[in-house]
């Protein structure tokens, strides 16, 4: 058989696997999501998860996929406790405090100890604060406890660009924080008073998560960002370290005599496994329309020293 018709014919298999993939989840029953599977890092005997976030605080399904991780943790009676590796400036206001929620329920069943890379600051730190005890490096970029909200102007953009936007509206702030034209002061009062609420809950959260007085907490969160050694200090972390030190502090706070390090790895269906991982969907195009998308209000518990776009 000629090159030809071997690749013919391994197109023709290929179409017909696809289809009966396709046909069996329409007229199949509904399974539920595979569940992450385990990969070994370390160690022998009972296990203990690491959870990593990395970068900003995940949005859409980059969260759903860490939610899921935290909901199998919590329902899997093979894991004992967990680790959670804090790498992030911090990101949107709603997403993180989805995050601390499940980390908290998390930690009333199984003990949850969280681990400081180079950052965890702002929302970074917020999420750090549903975890039993905090462990981080001395020279760890911590802190930044506060809320910012970043509204490029585009209005001289698109006019140089011969844009004209036209805007209706009923309702006198409708088209507030646009990002077509300067706010007025009775908007900033009103974005003012929403941030205000956001910088409340985060307070919160730290007095709560690190047990100290509201008003200790509100002295600290200016805004500045602490070292690792100062956070410790300040009450802020329970103790310098690394991830093996905050694996074997949760595995202590299980009562586990020895432990085994796993995380969590997502399985492959026929389609990745076919053409790889899709790319992602929520990448915005560049030029015009991309900043415009940009100048959208986002309401963050982030570190701006740590990266914005």
């Amino acid at each position: 058989m000629n090159r030809k018709r071997w690749l013919a014919l391994f197109l023709f298999l290929a179409l017909v696997a696809l289809g009966v993939v396709g046909l069996g989840r329409l007229t199949g029953e509904k399974t539920p999501a595979k569940p992450w599977r385990e990969a070994s890092l370390y160690g022998q005997g009972e296990k203990v998860l690491l959870l990593e976030l990395r970068g900003s605080i995940p949005r859409g399904k980059d969260l759903e996929a860490f939610l899921s991780q935290v909901r199998q943790a919590r329902e899997d009676p093979g894991i004992k406790a967990a680790v959670l590796l804090v790498e992030s400036p911090g990101g949107s206001v709603t997403e993180t405090e989805a995050i601390h929620r499940a980390l908290k329920a998390l930690d009333q069943e199984k003990p949850l100890v969280a681990v400081f890379g180079r950052v965890a600051a702002s929302g970074g730190y917020y999420v750090a604060t549903a975890a039993r005890e905090i462990l981080t490096p001395p020279t760890a970029l911590t802190g930044s406890i506060g809320v910012i909200s970043v509204i490029p102007e585009v209005e001289g953009l698109l006019e140089k660009l011969g844009i004209r936007v036209e805007v209706l509206k009923e309702g006198a702030l409708k088209d507030m924080a646009s990002g077509l034209r300067p706010l007025s002061p009775e908007e900033k009062r009103v974005l003012q008073t929403y941030m205000r609420e956001a910088y409340e809950l985060f307070l919160t959260r730290v007095a709560e998560g690190r047990r100290l007085p509201l008003e200790r907490v509100r002295s600290l969160a200016d805004g500045r960002i602490y070292s690792g050694k100062q956070a410790v200090a300040l009450g802020l972390a329970d103790g310098e370290g690394y991830l093996e030190e905050a694996a074997q502090r949760a595995a202590a706070l299980a009562g586990l005599e020895s432990f085994r390090l796993v995380r969590y790895t997502r399985p492959q269906g026929l389609w990745e496994s076919l053409l790889g991982e899709a790319p992602w969907a929520g990448a915005q195009g560049e030029g015009p329309l991309g900043l415009w998308e940009k100048a959208r209000l986002r309401l963050e518990y982030r570190y701006l020293g740590g990266g914005w776009w």
